[in-house]
Order: structure tokens, then sequence, then C-alpha cells
């Protein structure tokens, strides 16, 4: 009973993703209280993050975009059993105009004809869990304009990458 009441709750969280409330977001900020969680509960993991300099604000929903970072991490975390590597990037492209943060882990990886399947609600690859935290991830990227994709990591493990878009620049005053 306890396991359809899990199944009922999750499917009503997918199904109504709270509306969006975006505002101008530090990713550093995010990524950082994300991992602080993992730092002291996983001693054996090694948590390892590179943020470019020139990051800039982005207009997004600052709950939304973390439960999708802690979902990509703990994901990591449970495909590195909590003792190997993960390492989330920062970086900005000026040319797109855009936010990439990676989250890379040296975990067993990902079969290839499962990769077209992560991003399908229920699919699943673990002994536990729904099949719908990918599935969320992806809709709250879609929701804020963004792509997911998953790669190799080389030489072994997983990277997912979220391509988000910069806030827009405030206009520049006009002198009179």
């Amino acid at each position: 009973m306890e396991g359809l009441k899990r199944l009922v709750d999750e499917f009503s969280r997918f199904a109504r993703m709270p509306a969006l409330t975006p505002k101008p977001t530090d990713l550093r900020s995010l990524v950082d209280g994300v991992l602080a969680l993992y730092r002291e509960s996983h001693p054996g993991l090694s948590l390892i993050t590179h943020f470019a300099d020139d990051l800039p604000l982005l207009q997004v929903d600052p709950d939304q975009i973390k439960r999708a970072i802690l979902n990509l991490v703990d994901n990591a975390v449970e495909a590195v059993s909590g003792v190997g590597t993960v390492a989330l990037e920062l970086g900005y492209s000026p040319d797109t105009g855009r936010v990439r943060l990676t989250v890379t882990d040296d975990g067993t990886g990902i079969a290839p004809e499962d990769k077209e399947k992560l991003f399908i609600p229920y699919f699943s690859t673990k002994a536990t869990g729904m099949g719908l935290g990918l599935p969320i991830v992806h809709q709250i990227v879609s929701d804020h304009g963004g792509t997911i994709w998953v790669d190799d990591n080389h030489p072994r493990g997983s990277r997912f990458a979220i391509e988000l878009p910069a806030a827009a620049s405030q206009p520049t005053p006009v002198a009179t």
C-alpha cells in the first residue's frame, strides 16, 4: 500500500509541475547548496566543482532548478555508490547566451540503448525508484527554455549537461 501511495504522489508531482517563479539567480550558490548536502553525508565521495568566472545571473525559478540539480547529483552519487568522483562544472558562452551545467560521474555509465529512454516517464535502470526523476528534470529544463542531454564520460561514467538561456541583459540607459 505504501508503494502505491508513493507512486500516486510522484505521478501527481510530475503531472502538475508548479508554475514558474523566475527571478535573477546565481547558479553557483544553488550548486554549492546542493553539494553541501552530500559533503557530510558521503565522506568517501570526491566532489569537484569548476565555475567559470564570467557566469551571468539566470532568470530561473531557483527552487525548480535546485530540484533538477539535486536529482542529477543524486543520480551521480548513486552511480558511483557514494565513493567515486562527481564533478559539477558551470560555463558560459557569450556567443550563444547560454550557461551550461555539467554533472559528471566515474560510475559504470549508461548503456547506449538506455540513453534515449532516460527522459521517458517510468523508464528506470534501477531496482528502486519510479523512473520519474529524469523526466521531471527534463520538464524543468524545458520549461526554462533549456536543453538536457547525456554523454559518456571517458574513460568511464556519465555526463549530463543542461544548457539554459542567460538572463536578458539590462538595457543601458541612454544619456540625454
